[in-house]
C-alpha cells in the first residue's frame, strides 16, 4: 500500500502540550518520507487580549514575531537532532486568524493533504471570543484532519 500523504501541516500554539503530538507527527513524517510544515499563527486579537491591550503596537507585534520565530527554530533543531531531515522539516509563521489560515490559506499554498492539530492552550474566555480553531478546521479544511491530545 502506498503512502497517501505527501505533505503534513502541524499547527502549533507553541505550548508544552503540543510536544508529544509534534514528536509523533515528526516520527511518522520521517518514517514515510513526508514533508512536514510546522505552522504557528500569531493572532493579534488573542495576543493583544492576553496582554490586556485592545490592539498591539507595531513594536509589540515585531517582538512577538521575533520571539515566535526563535521558538519555531528551536523546535526545528530539536526535531533534526531527533532524526528528522533538515530538508524535510519546515517552520512557518503567519499573522492573522488561525482558523482561516490553518483550514484554508496555508494548506492551499503549500498543498498540505493532512492537517494535524493538538489541544489548545486558550482559556474559555479566549475561545468564546475567537471560537475553536479545531472545530473550524475540521468543518472547513479540504485536507484530512487529525486532532491529537
Amino acid at each position: 500500500m502506498t503512502q497517501p500523504y505527501q505533505r503534513i501541516l502541524f499547527a502549533t500554539d507553541q505550548s508544552e502540550n503540543n510536544v508529544t503530538a509534534l514528536e509523533r507527527t515528526a516520527e511518522y513524517a520521517n518514517k514515510n518520507n513526508i514533508q512536514l510544515d510546522i505552522l504557528y499563527v500569531l493572532d493579534p486579537a488573542i495576543a493583544g487580549f492576553g496582554n490586556t491591550q485592545i490592539e498591539l503596537s507595531s513594536e509589540s507585534l515585531y517582538h512577538l514575531e521575533e520571539k515566535s520565530i526563535g521558538q519555531l527554530e528551536i523546535i526545528k533543531r530539536r526535531l533534526i537532532i531527533s532524526g528528522s531531515s533538515i530538508y524535510q522539516v519546515h517552520v512557518h509563521l503567519r499573522i492573522g486568524d488561525p482558523r482561516i489560515i490553518v483550514a484554508q490559506e496555508f494548506p492551499t499554498e503549500y498543498q498540505n493533504d493532512l492537517i494535524v492539530l493538538s489541544s489548545s492552550r486558550k482559556n474559555h474566555l479566549q475561545r468564546f471570543f475567537t471560537g475553536s480553531v479545531s472545530s473550524y478546521v475540521i468543518k472547513n479544511a479540504q485536507a484530512d484532519v487529525v486532532v491529537m491530545h
